[in-house]
């Protein structure tokens, strides 16, 4: 139980994070306030990363759940770095970074598939 507790709580402060760094009520952040909370982000994200990395499924009803929760969230996110990309092209101004982690993800997803089929 104090496990799922460290992983929401761990999300929830990185989701805050990354809200403030995206600056929503467009008040000024000065520049030490704004890199403590990008490396606040940072650690956290590794963290959550960490925690992805080491989770294990005890029978098929767990690994399917973990499963389905990961194309989730790979389609929420090819979702949004979608819409990303769309919005910023109508604005002529499209951000490179989201179009490399749209790539990133697509390849990573193409060759993890591969190799789960190659070496199964």
């Amino acid at each position: 139980m104090v496990n799922k507790f460290s992983h929401i709580g761990t999300a929830i402060v990185l989701v805050g994070l990354l809200t403030l760094l995206s600056d929503p009520f467009m008040l000024w952040m000065p520049s030490v306030a704004q890199m403590t909370v990008l490396l606040g982000a940072a650690v956290l994200a590794c963290v959550w990363a960490g925690f992805v990395m080491y989770e294990r499924s005890g029978d098929e009803r767990e690994a399917f759940h973990k499963m389905h929760a990961g194309r989730v969230a790979y389609l929420s996110g090819i979702a949004v770095l979608t819409v990303a990309l769309v919005v910023q092209g109508f604005a002529h101004a499209i951000d490179p970074w989201i179009s490399a982690a749209l790539g990133v993800m697509v390849v990573s997803k193409l060759v993890a598939r591969f190799y789960s089929e190659r070496y199964r």
